[in-house]
Parts: C-alpha cells; sequence; structure tokens
C-alpha cells in the first residue's frame, strides 16, 4: 500500500534515557518508539522529533511523526504502540499528515519549565524532577537578571560549547518563576528556539545570581562576552522538561491539548 505519514505528541520521564536522538548502543527515546513501532508494523521506521532533549531531560509535549506502510487506524496505532512502550513514555493524539510534514518545522515555539528547590536535605520524591540547590535564592534578583535575557540575542555564552548551531541568536519571549505549594521553584522560558543547553546554562547562571555571587547586572555582560567560560555551571538535567509545543491552530486541532 501507499506511504502514510503519521503525527503525534509523546510524553516522557527522560531519566535513565541517553536523551530523545537515537544512539547506536544506547537507550533513547526515539529508540524506544522505532523499536516498539517496527515491532507493531512489522517494518523498520524511522521517527522524527520536533526537539532533541538532552540525557535524562523529560516532555510533556513532544511533537514526533513516523512514515510507514499500514492500514492502521490513528486511535489503534496509539492504544497498540502504548501497548509496547516501557511505562515511562507515553504517545497520544495521532493523525494523519502530509508525506512532507517535518515537526522540527512545524511548531511556532516551546516552552520548558525547569524546576529547583532549596533544601539541605534530600526529597527523594522530588528529586527526580527538579534539582535540590543547598543555598537560600534570592529570587527578585534572579528575575531582574533574567530581564536582561528576553528578546532577540545572542546566547553564544549559553550554549553547549559542543553544540552544532551555526548562528547563537535566540529570541526568548518571556521568562516566568513561580513557586508551587510544596515550594519549587518553577523559571518556564518561552521562546522561538533554544540551542543545546541553553536553558540549563541560564538556569545555572541565575541561581548563580540567586544565591549572591553575581549581581543580576552581570548577565548583561555574560551576554556581551559571547564566551561559554563566562557564564556560571550547568544546571543538572533533571529538573529541566519540554512543557509545551506551541502549533498552529489547525495542528492543535488535528492532535488535541
Amino acid at each position: 500500500m501507499d506511504q502514510r505519514r503519521f503525527a503525534f505528541k509523546v510524553e516522557y520521564d527522560g531519566a535513565g534515557f541517553h536523551g530523545w536522538q537515537v544512539q547506536p548502543g544506547l537507550p533513547t527515546i526515539a529508540g524506544a518508539i522505532e523499536e516498539a513501532l517496527s515491532a507493531l508494523l512489522n517494518q523498520a521506521v524511522v521517527v522524527d522529533g520536533a526537539s532533541r532533549t538532552d540525557a535524562g531531560v523529560h516532555a510533556r509535549d513532544q511533537l514526533a511523526a513516523v512514515t510507514f506502510t499500514h492500514p492502521i487506524r490513528p486511535e489503534g496505532f496509539v492504544k497498540a504502540l502504548n501497548r509496547r512502550l516501557p511505562p515511562t513514555i507515553s504517545v497520544r493524539g495521532a493523525a494523519e499528515v502530509p508525506l512532507s510534514f517535518a515537526p522540527r518545522f512545524a511548531n511556532q515555539g516551546k516552552t520548558y519549565c525547569y524546576r529547583l528547590y532549596q533544601d539541605t536535605n534530600r526529597r527523594p520524591l522530588i528529586d527526580r524532577y527538579a534539582w535540590r540547590v543547598p543555598w537560600a535564592l534570592e529570587q527578585r534578583a534572579m528575575m531582574r537578571a533574567a530581564g536582561d535575557l528576553v528578546g532577540a540575542r545572542n546566547f553564544e555564552s549559553f550554549a553547549a560549547a559542543n553544540g552544532s548551531h551555526k548562528s547563537a541568536v535566540r529570541t526568548l519571549h518571556a521568562i516566568h518563576l513561580s513557586a508551587t505549594p510544596g515550594g519549587v521553584l518553577e523559571l518556564r522560558f518561552s521562546g522561538a528556539g533554544f540551542l543545546k543547553q541553553m536553558i540549563r546554562n541560564i538556569v545555572g547562571t541565575l541561581v548563580e545570581v540567586g544565591r549572591g555571587r553575581w549581581p543580576p547586572s552581570a548577565v548583561a555582560e555574560i551576554l556581551a562576552a559571547q564566551d561559554r567560560r563566562a557564564a556560571g555551571p550547568t544546571a543538572p538535567a533533571c529538573g529541566l522538561e519540554l512543557e509545551r509545543m506551541h502549533l498552529d491552530p489547525v495542528l492543535t486541532t488535528l492532535l488535541g491539548p
């Protein structure tokens, strides 16, 4: 039969995986989905994702697509695939799309959430999804520093040293800081695109400001340096979650929330 292409949403707990992208001999999110789909459809497939999350990073709203030859319906695709996936990965909202559909270019922006909390003792039910910092943090100083990051900026100082980007210019639309009733701080970053480890490097820098090691004005100087060595440490992957893909209304209607 003719080739078909399905787009679908993926939610996953990234702990124990070496990121989204397939890597030979290593457990990855895309690799697990491809293995389950190949068994379901009885054919080799390649899964494309809108974002290549790093090792240990989680996602609530990843966008993916796959091309295959099989008469399966979207609702059957979701049910059958979820039965074959490990409990830390789930898919939803499958819909048939044109063969030219590319997840990377289908989103109009992303929102990431980074979670952290201040405590000198471990909190095992939280630590899988948040960074525990032992220092008191001045949240107002962190937000003043974050203000210099909003807008179109050259984020070379916050890019991974081994990144493959051609340009470090990205646009951050907003950064918000809020606290949950349990005392976990949530930093949300909304933007058109992100560099490898950009958010984790920003969070590590904002924590340095929050603990009083740097003034809020240091962030503007770090941006101007365009040198990774000028910024703070890379925050742990466990606190980062791809929270939402911002899609056009037609695709949102097809795939659902």
